[in-house]
């Protein structure tokens, strides 16, 4: 399996841009650098975008091209060596749309987001390059320590893999894949795109997602079905399903739901891993390969060097 390109771990001293690639902050996160804080207590140093607090029309993070302006900018300058969105929420195919994206191939670094950020991570698995699925300052607070640590732990290049676990939705199994994915809506949303993930190589897909009606949900996990995703991918992982509405109507969990389509697979599903829109919200390397081993104790997430 050809390697992705992975950019160079984090080290003190080192700087980080924090922009808003999507929705704008909301009046606390305008209030509070709580986030900027924690970043400088790992010896980083911190370059908020310059648009960082705009605001438009439809709670975007200013105009399209000013958002995409800050990661223009990310990228070009020297001393970044990551870019970490600052919260998701709707916007990112916007952003992408305004960007040049070939500065991704030619300027390289570490992105850090989930959520609405999947479209970026999309962009950069379709351009074999690795990126950082992972807490964002938004979701940052009292809460969050394991999060936090999680995130820091990805960046300074300190995560080999994850323990999760028994769950009587698990497929046992053990492949080695390249780990892909993010939240749900937005693999679907990235459908017919020209970096939608086809999975033409190994993959192990994770997924998850959070604020979905049950119908919703259950139309992406039928696109995905028929379209012939969970049949090509090697494994799947399953995130946290957080906030789904319609469950009562549906008398069943998402998770039961989810399940339906998993079920039938002949091949490793793992259920209850910590990433998504709770805490723990653990970090992954998108775009490495790891193997994935399910027994009956539980799973294993290890990643090759």
């Amino acid at each position: 399996m050809k390697p992705y390109f992975r950019p160079a771990y984090l080290k003190p001293g080192d700087t980080v841009a924090v922009m808003a690639m999507a929705s704008s902050l909301s009046e606390q996160s305008r209030q509070t650098m709580y986030w900027k804080e924690m970043l400088e207590s790992w010896g980083l140093r911190v370059k908020p975008g310059k648009h960082l607090y705009d605001s438009a029309p439809g709670e975007f993070a200013g105009a399209d091209e000013d958002r995409a302006a800050d990661i223009t900018e990310a990228l070009l300058d020297p001393e970044v060596k990551a870019l970490i969105s600052f919260r998701g929420g709707y916007g990112s195919m916007r952003t992408v749309r305004a960007l040049d994206l070939n500065l991704f191939a030619e300027h390289p670094k570490w992105l850090v987001g989930f959520s609405d950020i999947t479209v970026f991570h999309a962009v950069l698995q379709s351009m074999g390059i690795e990126s950082i699925l992972g807490a964002m300052p938004s979701t940052l607070g009292d809460d969050s320590k394991v999060s936090e640590e999680s995130l820091r732990k990805a960046l300074f290049g300190e995560i080999k893999g994850y323990r999760t676990a028994s769950h009587p939705f698990n497929h046992m199994g053990k492949v080695t894949g390249r780990l892909v994915g993010g939240n749900l809506s937005l693999i679907v949303s990235c459908l017919g795109t020209p970096w939608q993930n086809r999975l033409r190589e190994n993959s192990i897909l994770f997924i998850e997602d959070v604020d979905e009606r049950m119908y919703n949900l259950d139309r992406m996990l039928l696109t995905l079905q028929q379209g012939g995703t969970f049949d090509r991918a090697k494994a799947v992982i399953v995130g946290q399903f957080t906030d789904t509405s319609g469950e009562d109507q549906w008398q069943r969990k998402a998770l039961d739901l989810v399940n339906e389509y998993m079920a039938p697979l002949d091949k490793p599903v793992l259920f209850g891993f910590d990433c998504g829109h709770e805490h723990p919200n653990y970090s992954l390397y998108l775009g490495r390969e790891a193997t994935l081993e399910v027994t009956p104790d539980g799973g294993w997430l290890r990643y090759k060097k």
